[in-house]
This record gives C-alpha cells, structure tokens and sequence, in this order.
C-alpha cells in the first residue's frame, strides 16, 4: 500500500471525503526517531491524524496538532501542510507496553491533558482550538475536538493495525464531512460504520484507496484527486544561523569563549548544523556592526 493522499465527495448525500494511507511515511518516521512499539503507535496515529488536518486547510498553509498529557508518553506535537507534507516530534520515544497493542497506546497517554488544535489563517492569523484530554485513544480524543471546536459535522476515523512482526502493520485515516447541502443521515450512517469497525477491519484484510473509503462512505464516492504523502522537514542552515544570532553578540563571545561552536540539532528530522569557531566570530561582528538579520550561509 503506497502512502496517498485521496480527496473525493459523496454524491447524492453531498459528502466530502479525506483519506490518508501513511504506512511508509510513519514507518520511517519511527526509525528516524528510535521508537519503541508503543511510542510508535501513538505517533503514527497522530502523523495519520495532522496529514488529515492539514489536507482540511484552505489554500498553502500549516496546522499544528499537539498533545500534552500526565502519562508516559507525555506529549507529542505533528506540523502539517495541505500538501500532504507532515513531521513531527514525541517526547518520550522510549515507551513500550507490552501485550494487547490496543491497552498499550491508551496507557501511554494517561488520563489528562490538553489535546490542541493551531491553524495556520494567512495573513499572520492563527486560530487555536483545545479540548481537555480524557482517557482514551487520540482519535477519540480528536472526535471531541470536531464536536466541540469545529463548526462542520465530521466523522472521523485513524487506524494503526499491527502485526505479527511489525507495530505499524498498516496506518491510515479517513474524515467524512458534511458540505452545507449534505445529509445529516448519511453522515450518521458514516459515523454508525466506523463506530461497527467498518474502517479498521477494511485497513486489516488490505483494502487501500477508494475499497478503503467505500468501507464506510459506501458507493457513490466520486475521486476527485491523490497526492503523495510525505515527512518533510522544512529546517535548514539558514535558520540555524538566525537562531544562533538571536543570542547577540555578548551571547555569541561567551559560546566563542567556552565551547568554540555551536551544535544543533533538529528535534523534528534529526538533521544537524554546526556553526563553528570562524563563522560564530563572523555573526558576533556582523551583530555588533548594527548588520541586520545576522550572517547567511
């Protein structure tokens, strides 16, 4: 199953449909974050979940979806764009519960928290949505946050089917909502399917693409368009030299003074940036000269 973005509608009942399939695109994401099992499961859900989000966005831009909760786990945060682009961070990758790999996720995220919600508007407007955290799954927890935080009626659906030998068997996600002229019965009917185990048992015989999306929107779906998913990290040097220079001069001459670079990594791709002793001298000179923006490499 290729990773894919699908959009399409429901016609007759005035649907809109969003699904994702990001078995390879979590599955690196693990490895690019050393995760355990259990740590990998909640991430991948949540990858699956912000690729959704993001692809609810209007026009080019970002939505953050982030978790802070009192279990293990202790929180998470996915970055996503409407291009079906994503990445993201867990704190503690080193969380594995053993057994039933339905308990172990649940119990990773505890009983309490904050799950939020930042789109990105334009024009350097942002919208901040949140919901209290009860115990459960993330996309239980997501759920509440459409009924409490959005103002179209959505069903929604994220699956992490495992293996035998591999954690992320299978992830995918599916958001079903309804346009202005759509049905609140076929909507309900939607929502009646998934809550059968119609998505989840579809993703675990091997249904991709629209058989999916049929598992629960039935016939009549209408594909208006695939894309290809993708973790991608937008970091680079040029940031990393921005954010050595907001130290400012003194800053820059006490880091000269004891540790003769700076190192960087990246929390998100894991990508590393060095400036070293030369360059540091340069940005301290190009600060105190009044140079604005500091040095670029």
């Amino acid at each position: 199953m290729k990773d894919l973005l699908l959009r399409g509608l429901v016609r007759g009942s005035a649907l809109r449909v969003i699904q994702v399939e990001a078995t390879d695109l979590c599955r690196m994401a693990r490895m690019l974050h050393g995760l355990a099992p259990t740590s990998a499961a909640v991430f991948s859900e949540a990858l699956a979940a912000g690729l959704l989000l993001g692809a609810l966005q209007k026009d080019r831009s970002r939505v953050n979806l982030s978790l802070e909760v009192d279990g293990p786990l202790s929180g998470l945060l996915v970055d996503a764009d409407t291009e079906g682009n994503i990445r993201g961070r867990v704190r503690r990758p080193d969380i594995h519960f053993p057994g039933d790999p339905s308990i172990g996720p649940r119990a990773a995220l505890g009983g309490s928290g904050t799950l939020s919600v930042l789109r990105d508007l334009g024009r350097g407007e942002f919208y901040r949505g949140s919901v209290e955290f009860v115990p459960g799954t993330l996309t239980e927890n997501l759920r509440r946050y459409f009924a409490a935080s959005e103002q179209v009626a959505t069903a929604l659906d994220v699956r992490v089917h495992p293996t035998d030998r591999e954690p992320l068997g299978a992830v995918a996600g599916i958001v079903v909502q309804k346009m202005p002229e759509g049905s609140p019965e076929a909507l309900e009917d939607v929502r009646e399917r998934i809550a059968a185990g119609a998505f989840r048992d579809a993703l675990a015989r091997g249904a991709a693409g629209e058989e999916l999306a049929r598992s629960v929107v039935g016939e009549g779906l209408e594909v208006l368009g695939r894309h290809p998913l993708s973790y991608l990290c937008n970091c680079n040097r040029e940031r990393a030299v921005n954010a050595v220079s907001a130290l400012g001069p003194d800053g820059i001459r006490a880091v000269l003074a004891e540790e003769r670079q700076v190192v960087i990594d990246c929390e998100f791709c894991k990508k590393r940036y060095v400036v070293d002793e030369p360059e540091l001298a340069e940005i301290a000179r190009r600060l105190e000269g009044g140079v604005p923006g500091g040095a670029k490499a």
